[in-house]
């Protein structure tokens, strides 16, 4: 199996049927108006407001899979099925893994900005 990518741009652009100029406003998107907070998330399941924190983590997996950001999008789904009930996990250490890969998803996605002088 191969191993999973913090930004798989290339799949990222397969999605957007390899339109870069979309694939730049969804990279644009997802730097400037995404919109993850471990401490959010935490408020939710602290409150035992699952089905609001699964859906949280929805938008964030959500947002990441439209860019290739294959990490994120498989840890994302581990919580959110988690959150559901639909699954077993520690939802501690996945939130905590959640915000990890989002935050590096965000800087690979910069990194990828820059090279592409998307302002």
């Amino acid at each position: 199996m191969e191993e999973l990518q913090i930004l798989n741009s290339e799949k990222g652009l397969n999605l957007v049927d390899n339109d870069m100029e979309l694939y730049k406003v969804l990279i644009d998107t997802f730097i400037n108006e995404s919109r993850f907070s471990i401490d959010e998330l935490k408020e939710f399941v602290g409150k035992g407001e699952m089905k609001e924190a699964a859906s949280y983590v929805h938008a964030a997996k959500g947002a990441g899979r439209q860019l290739g950001a294959e990490r994120l999008a498989s840890v994302g789904q581990k919580l959110e099925d988690t959150l559901r009930g639909k699954a077993d996990g520690n939802i501690d250490e996945l939130c905590a893994d959640v915000a990890r890969e989002y935050e590096e998803a965000l800087n690979a996605a910069k990194v990828f900005s820059a090279s592409c002088s998307i302002s």
